[in-house]
């Protein structure tokens, strides 16, 4: 005749508690990686965007910048539903006496593009100069 020791019996498995801390642990995990995979996307997304307003604006530029005549003042267009542009062409403030005495005028072009980003409207803005020969009277 054989007698058990209670305390002797081996059990193989998981308690139900360890079963709940472990299945916690996991889905911690999983929910802290999809935190990091949407992040990546929303910065996809918005610098995407942002690229896109850059080489738009840097067309309209190149545009204005292969005229042989820029006129001073405003223009205004847009690119799609998503992109709007301002392009303004002033005097420079910082010409100096020599250019006067010359006959070149330097003027400061200014482009601003207004995007759609979400909710959000952001602006790229880009300015350059540019040397002209002054109009002959």
């Amino acid at each position: 005749m054989r007698i058990q020791n209670p305390k002797s019996k081996i059990e193989n498995g998981f308690t139900l508690l360890e079963v709940v801390v472990a299945m916690a642990i996991v889905g911690l995990g999983v929910v802290t990686l999809l935190e990091i995979f949407s992040l990546g996307l929303r910065l996809g997304t918005r610098s995407f965007a942002r690229t896109e307003a850059i080489a738009y604006s840097q067309q309209v530029m190149d545009e204005v910048l292969i005229r042989r005549r820029v006129r001073e003042g405003v223009e205004e267009g847009s690119y799609g539903e998503k992109h709007r542009w301002r392009l303004q062409v002033e005097p420079s403030q910082k010409e100096t006496q020599l250019l006067f005495s010359t006959g070149w005028e330097l003027k400061e072009i200014t482009l601003q593009m207004r995007y759609r980003d979400g909710e959000r409207e952001r602006r790229v803005e880009m300015r350059t100069l540019r040397l002209l020969q002054k109009k002959s009277p």
